[in-house]
C-alpha cells in the first residue's frame, strides 16, 4: 500500500515526541510504500532530528515530483497553504485514486482534510490522520500495543495539534483490541 504523509507526519515523531526510532520502524515496514512531494521533503528537512532518519527516507521515500502540484491547485488554495506541502499531498492523492492505486493519505489539517473529501469524497476512506495511522501501524503489528499506546500517550501529552478526545479514542480502541 502506498502511503502519502503530510510533513506533520514526520514531524510529529521528529520534533513533537521526540522519537525517530518509531518513524524509522515504521519505516522500514515492508507493506508500506511511501510517497512524498518535495515541498513536504523540503519542510522535514528542517528539523534537527532529521539526520537521525535521513538514511531510511532516502531509501523508503520515492518522491512523486512529476509536475508543480502548485500550479495545478492555485484556484482551489490559498498562497500560504500552495507555499506548504498540503497541496502536494491532495494532489498525489487525487492522482493516485484516478490511476486506482492502493494508497493511504495522511493529512492531519483539517482544511486540507475537507477539502480533499469534497472535491473527491470517494476518497474519504482513503484519509486518515497521524492518530489514525498509528492505530494501523499497531493492526499491522508494526508496534505491540504497549509501543501503540506509549506513542499516542506521548502525542496527546505533546504540542502536536490534535483533539485530545481523537487520541483518547484512539488508546481506548487500542487496549480493547
Amino acid at each position: 500500500m502506498m502511503i502519502v504523509p503530510n510533513s506533520s507526519f514526520y514531524l510529529c515523531f521528529l520534533d513533537d515526541i521526540r522519537s525517530p526510532h518509531y518513524l524509522a520502524k515504521i519505516l522500514n515496514h515492508e507493506s508500506f510504500d511511501f510517497v512524498t512531494g518535495g515541498k513536504i521533503l523540503e519542510e522535514v528537512k528542517k528539523s534537527s532530528r532529521y539526520q537521525l532518519v535521513q538514511g531510511k527516507v532516502d531509501r523508503r521515500v520515492r518522491i512523486f515530483n512529476y509536475i508543480n502540484y502548485g500550479e495545478i491547485l492555485r484556484p482551489l488554495f490559498s498562497v500560504e497553504e500552495i507555499e506548504r506541502g498540503e497541496h502536494e499531498v491532495v494532489a498525489i492523492s487525487c492522482i493516485l485514486y484516478i490511476l486506482g492505486s492502493n494508497f493511504l493519505a495522511i493529512i492531519d489539517d483539517d482544511q486540507a482534510r475537507k477539502f480533499l473529501k469534497r472535491i473527491f469524497p470517494e476518497i474519504e476512506c482513503k484519509v486518515t490522520g497521524t492518530v489514525g495511522f498509528v492505530e494501523e501501524c499497531y493492526r499491522c503489528r508494526i508496534f505491540s500495543k504497549e509501543e501503540t499506546i506509549s506513542i499516542l500517550e506521548s502525542i496527546r501529552n505533546s504540542k502536536f495539534r490534535v483533539k485530545k478526545e481523537i487520541v483518547e479514542d484512539a488508546i481506548k480502541r487500542v487496549r480493547e483490541r
